[in-house]
């Protein structure tokens, strides 16, 4: 009986088996029939990048490949394939490289690229009627070392030209402002692109380095903007995140040393003697103790000793006076 019961659990499992093997064979072959009765799109070949290409980047056969693309998403600027077209052959041989930064799978156009036979690279780089300029770099002033070419940046400046500005303005003008603001930071220009950082239009391999200097895109007048700004005082470079960036409405972007120091936004009520701070007594300082001056005296002349009498008795006759200043001398 118990031999019975198992073969025909054996028997169970095998055609379940069976029957899962030939639904799946049975399914598998209807899903390709409705494939192959779906009609494809018409594609096209385009050239795209097969890998990312950085700005600078030449292209050649090995960072780029020909993928099929959507008729209907294929734009004029694209470079497509026929038979007697060698474009990869003639992009290398012209030495055509990357303008901007390229990703994978991108699709490649000449206006993406600049013939690096033609005269200086970065006016090919340059966006229409904008201009390149250098400011200086280093870990404070450019984010520790952390700015890529491609980035996009803010330029703070830092100068004490506001307390010279209230100088001019009167003693009136002064005087509201006894408190400080002697220093402003003021950000002057915003969402600049960078180009370069010293001599490199690519981002470094090895991570973040220190550059000297970096190359800021930048219209006319940022750039003369710029320009007077070094000579007003010290430039720094503030990176700007990538997505997600709040956009600050303020009108005038500046920050005085009054509202960072909690003393000097406080400075009038202190030296008034206000409540809740502690005040700076406004007596006046005890003056301090002055030695005497030493008094001239002229030289004392030594005094002579007093002359001494000397009396000599001779016999019973009266004495005889002789005098002497150490002594005396006989008469």
């Amino acid at each position: 009986m118990r031999v019975v019961i198992i073969g025909l659990v054996f028997a169970a499992v095998i055609l379940a088996g069976g029957t899962a093997y030939l639904l799946r064979d049975y399914i598998s072959s209807q899903q390709a029939e409705f494939a192959a009765m779906v009609p494809k799109a018409p594609t096209t070949k385009i050239l795209v990048a097969s890998a990312n290409m950085p700005i600078g980047t030449a292209v050649t056969n090995a960072n780029t490949q020909w993928l099929d693309w959507p008729e209907d998403g294929v734009q004029d600027s694209y470079l497509l394939e026929s038979k007697d077209d060698k474009i990869q052959a003639t992009l290398k041989k012209e030495q055509y490289i990357a303008r901007r930064a390229l990703s994978k799978g991108e699709p490649i156009t000449l206006s993406r690229l600049y013939k690096s036979s033609d005269p200086g690279y970065l006016r090919g780089v340059l966006g229409p009627g904008m201009r390149a300029v250098a400011v200086r770099g280093g870990a404070e002033s450019a984010a520790a070392g952390f700015i890529m070419p491609g980035d996009r940046v803010d330029v703070m400046l830092t100068h004490s030209m506001l307390n010279t500005a209230m100088q001019r303005a009167g003693p009136d003008v002064a005087k509201k402002f006894k408190g400080g603001m002697l220093h402003t930071s003021e950000t002057i220009l915003e969402n600049l692109k960078v180009l370069a950082l010293d001599q490199n239009v690519d981002e470094f391999k090895g991570g973040a380095q220190i550059a000297k200097t970096i190359l800021l895109e930048v219209s006319p007048k940022d750039a003369e903007k710029l320009q007077t700004a070094k000579a007003m005082g010290k430039l720094s470079l503030i990176l700007r995140a990538v997505r997600g960036d709040v956009k600050d409405d303020r009108k005038l972007k500046y920050t005085t040393d009054v509202e960072v120091s909690p003393l000097l936004s406080n400075f009038d009520q202190i030296i008034s003697g206000g409540s809740g701070t502690t005040s700076i007594s406004k007596s006046k300082a005890p003056a301090r103790a002055v030695a005497p001056r030493p008094v001239y005296r002229a030289p004392v002349a030594p005094v002579a000793p007093k002359k001494k009498q000397l009396s000599i008795y001779r016999g019973t006759a009266a004495p005889a006076a002789a005098t002497g200043s150490t002594g005396s001398t006989a008469q």
